[in-house]
């Protein structure tokens, strides 16, 4: 599904990954850890066509996606990947409702209603109305709305960039439990974390 190889990926100040090559094959749950500031995240958004400024080849799916032009890269980008990061990055303005919202076309919003009731369900959010602030939320509830929009346009990959970092005990189960019930659904899963207790047999670590 994914074969990518990095020549140099530089920073301003220095090179932050350099011959390095991975391969990711379709429903593989896949833990990224290493040091901190070594370039997980990075790689995790070069996977995810977030960042393309790299020397280097990657095949999605059998396409060289390597230097492809911005509007196919935004295709690609919505059409393969859901993001779930650290930082949930919902808007605490809106409601639970309208953040899901953001990322469906204003011409299918309407469509989607009754699929984001489902994923509200099967993230643990069906107790709470949609129409509530997302400034009401606790750390956990936000980012498993994160979560839930993430999966709601039902990507193949799903990059989780450490989902769990900031969460009590109880709000990590809840969102590793998401996480795998995708992957047992046929969904191809790709987290960075430093928390080995979240490794389970069934993963496959890549130490970066």
């Amino acid at each position: 599904m994914i074969k990518l190889s990095i020549e140099e990926k530089m920073f301003p100040d220095r090179v932050i990954i350099s011959d390095f090559n991975i391969s990711i094959q379709k429903n593989e749950f896949v833990v990224i850890t290493g040091a901190s500031g070594a370039g997980k995240s990075t790689l995790l958004n070069i996977i995810g066509l977030i960042d393309t400024s790299y020397h280097g080849r990657y095949i999605l799916d059998g396409v060289d996606v390597s230097g492809i032009d911005y509007k196919r890269q935004l295709y690609l980008r919505g059409s393969y990947f859901g993001y779930i990061f650290q930082d949930s990055l919902i808007n605490e303005k809106q409601t639970i409702l309208r953040n899901l919202l953001s990322v469906i076309e204003l011409k299918k919003q309407k469509e989607y209603h009754c699929v984001i009731l489902n994923e509200l369900e099967k993230t643990g959010l069906h107790g709470i109305s949609p129409e509530t602030s997302a400034a009401l939320l606790s750390g956990g509830e936000k980012q498993r709305v994160a979560l839930a929009r993430a999966l709601l346009r039902k990507p193949k990959i799903l990059l989780a960039d450490e989902p769990t970092a900031s969460l009590d005990n109880d709000n990590k189960i809840k969102i590793m439990d998401i996480l795998l019930d995708y992957h047992n659904h046929g969904g191809t899963v790709i987290m960075v974390t430093h928390d080995t207790n979240l490794i389970t047999n069934d993963m496959r670590i890549i130490s970066f």
